[in-house]
């Protein structure tokens, strides 16, 4: 598969310009023989931009005529993200690289502001981004020779596919291009776009919209950066009060099943080789750009037998070492395990190391075990362009009594895949379940004393929704199938403190506060089921985080320290995040910011403890502009 380099990148980016000007034209004749009055911007919708950075200014007979492109405004960002580990010998798990250096992210951002008239509005994101080659990457380089790609010799590099991460992290691309048309009620947007639904400052609960791409850093870490925009149309129709009801809008989205992704698509297992058109679609990286052995920012593998689900290779025998990254061990996770339980071929193994088969011997049977195309390589299938496979959400919003309500309802597929087992053979194909979200938002002030109020503002927050027949991996072996599926009821519960008033800890700021208590319940779960692919863990009934953020400000926001940190009951799990952010007195056009990544736990199989040992410290310089 070729990767399109930096000219035609830069020609895609041409192409989309000389597109949006040939629609502005028709847009002029449209538009500028009826310029109706209409609301400046439609209700917040999480859109790419934010409709409010556009200029909103009504016609008039009176004022001197403006050129057409006066509305154009370009604006953007530069940013350098460096980062080193703060130990790399924790990293033993990962990979052989004792290199500090764990990022050097340097991204520009470019926006493109196009109000034509107060009906026709664009909007444009570039991304470019590099990113030197990394060490961790590297030095995993060699492993796949000897794992995922066996027909090459071991040690040969040169034209390993992992040889390709070197370039991995590199962006140029068009990132969000839509075109909002308002009419009356109606604010429509057509185009790549992100639209944001939940409420959650970490978590995911009613923000089902976007895929996400967690390759180049932890999805936990930058969830406002880490969504992939989807080409959708996206309609808005204000609605009449009704009654006490009022703010009343629907909001609609539609999402065909093109969805392109010109970068990031060279994962050494070719999981995407010819579907470029719709990789776009599904979340990238598990959450990394490769597994067994890792690239940057994976999760620990499974690196102990569990009796029943994952096996050491090299107990059985050490010429079947098959992830040679685990110092000790080689653990096939579930579900690679079955065709081992399940095939006649492979029952000599357990008699030999007297290891017991929990398997019932009349679902043992010869197998079909002809090498599979890349050991360990998934046969992806991401959902085809088929109008079944269109995605479809509505969402109802309302203020009533001080409390702003919505009810949303989204199709869609799950973003990660589900690994399935084609019985009685070696292949395990990896699939995107059909789901449907149902949930609702409300938000409302805490009721208290107007004299309490004023220096305790707390806001309170609530999401949940229900998902139907999500898939878990299967660890029963009374039946061959490789996964089962549950309903899932995921709510959060949030307490906000906006802007108090703290005179003892800050005169020339305010404090700011967090609180999300976060909730996932498997509603059919049982001691068979794991949580997601290549895990021995048995899913909890019941998985249960909380967020806490604590935020202030000194000097009229020069100094502007916060911390956050997320716990996960289940093995005593933290993750901190505390930052501290300067900004010069005279400007806000470059700002320079440190922080932490930090993971502290005991268990480091289950979802928070993944990311142990990744620990790192970051400094950011970012400087703002706005050349028109």
């Amino acid at each position: 598969m070729h990767r399109p380099g930096l000219v035609g990148e830069l020609a895609r980016v041409a192409a989309t310009l000389v597109l949006a000007t040939a629609i502005v034209g028709l847009q002029v004749t449209l538009s500028l023989a009826d310029d109706l009055s209409v609301p400046g911007n439609g209700p917040g919708s999480g859109v790419g931009a934010t409709p409010g950075l556009l200029a909103q200014t009504k016609s008039s007979v009176s004022k001197p005529a403006e050129h057409w492109f006066g509305g154009f405004h370009l604006s953007g960002f530069v940013n350098e993200t460096d980062g080193m580990w703060i130990n790399p010998t924790n990293l033993k798990d990962y990979t052989p690289s004792r290199n500090n250096l764990a990022t050097a992210r340097t991204w520009l951002q470019v926006d493109e502001n196009f109000r034509l008239n107060s009906h026709n509005q664009f909007f444009m994101r570039e991304w470019f981004v590099y990113e030197p080659p990394y060490s961790f990457d590297s030095a995993n380089n060699h492993v796949y020779a000897c794992t995922n790609f066996p027909a090459l010799p071991c040690g040969n590099t040169s034209h390993l596919p992992m040889y390709r991460l070197n370039s991995f992290y590199n962006q140029y691309t068009v990132r969000d291009a839509w075109w909002r048309l308002t009419y009356g009620p109606l604010d429509l947007y057509l185009g790549n776009q992100i639209v944001v639904w939940g409420q959650s400052l970490a978590f995911r609960v009613s923000d089902v919209i976007n895929p996400q791409d967690t390759t180049w850093n932890f999805g936990f870490a930058n969830l406002e950066q880490s969504r992939t925009p989807q080409w959708m149309i996206h309609p808005i129709f204000n609605l009449p009060d009704l009654g006490s009801l009022t703010a009343n809008f629907a909001e609609a989205v539609i999402i065909p099943g093109v969805q392109p992704m010109w970068n990031s698509v060279e994962y050494p297992d070719h999981r995407y080789d010819g579907e470029e058109d719709i990789a776009g679609r599904v979340s990238n990286g598990l959450p990394a750009a490769a597994h067994y052995p890792s690239a940057r920012f994976d999760l620990h593998s499974t690196t102990s037998a569990y009796p029943g689900r994952a096996i050491d290779v090299v107990g059985l025998n050490p010429q079947l070492q098959v992830y040679p990254m685990t110092v000790g061990s080689a653990v096939v996770p579930p579900p690679f395990t079955r065709f081992l339980y399940f095939c006649s071929q492979t029952q000599g193994l357990f008699a030999a190391f007297h290891i017991p088969n929990p398997t019932p011997a009349r679902l043992i049977r010869p197998c079909n075990l002809a090498p599979a195309p890349r050991i360990g390589a998934p046969n992806w299938s991401v959902p085809a362009v088929q109008w079944q496979n269109m995605e479809e959400g509505l969402r109802l919003h309302t203020l009533v009594a001080g409390s702003e309500i919505t009810a949303l309802y989204f199709h869609t597929f799950q973003y990660l895949p589900a690994v399935g087992w084609v019985p009685y053979t070696n292949t395990f194909p990896f699939v995107f379940q059909p789901v449907h979200y149902i949930g609702a938002t409300i938000d409302r002030p805490v009721p208290m004393p107007a004299s309490l109020g004023e220096s305790l503002p707390l806001v309170m927050r609530a999401e949940a929704v229900y998902a139907n027949h999500v898939p878990y991996v299967n660890f029963s072996l009374t039946d061959t199938n490789a996964l089962r599926y549950t309903d899932t009821l995921t709510y959060m519960i949030a307490l906000d403190l906006d802007g108090a008033y703290a005179p003892w800890l800050t005169k020339t700021g305010t404090l700011s506060a967090n609180f999300e208590f976060f909730d996932t319940i498997a509603l059919d779960a049982n001691k068979s089921m794991g949580p997601i692919p290549t895990l021995a863990e048995t899913a909890l009934k019941n998985d249960v985080w909380m967020l806490f953020n604590i935020g202030t400000s000194w000097r009229w926001n020069v100094f502007a320290p916060n911390l956050t940190w997320i716990y996960e009951p289940k093995g005593t799990t933290f993750a901190l995040f505390p930052a501290l952010q300067i900004t010069p007195p005279w400007t806000n056009k470059y700002f320079a910011k440190v922080g932490l990544i930090y993971v502290l736990g005991s268990d480091r199989n289950y979802p928070l403890g993944f990311f142990k040992g990744q620990n790192l410290i970051t400094g950011t310089l970012q400087y703002n502009f706005a050349l028109l």
